[in-house]
């Protein structure tokens, strides 16, 4: 496997086990270390989706049910306040 391929591959999967990325990640140290702030990242991906947000707090816009007001925008009207209201 060369370093292309393997680039390739950690962004298709990051976490894969398959044994021709293993051992390019321990034959070619950029591709370990870009191997490890993918895992890295994926780590911190998951911590990020495993937050507890149920505090009470009531006054997020993103209740279920709810859209922000961005969402409810006139197409036309935005175009016209790009161009200068």
């Amino acid at each position: 496997m060369n370093c292309l391929s393997f680039r390739r591959q950690l962004l298709v999967d990051p976490q894969s086990r398959q044994a021709d990325l293993q051992a390019h990640a321990a034959q070619c140290a950029p591709c370990a270390r870009a191997l490890k702030r993918a895992l890295a990242f994926e780590a911190s991906l998951k911590a990020a989706l495993l937050l507890d947000y149920s505090d009470g707090n009531d006054d997020d816009a993103h209740r279920e049910g709810e859209s922000d007001d961005r969402g409810d925008a006139d197409p036309q009207e935005s175009v016209y306040c790009v161009n200068g209201c």
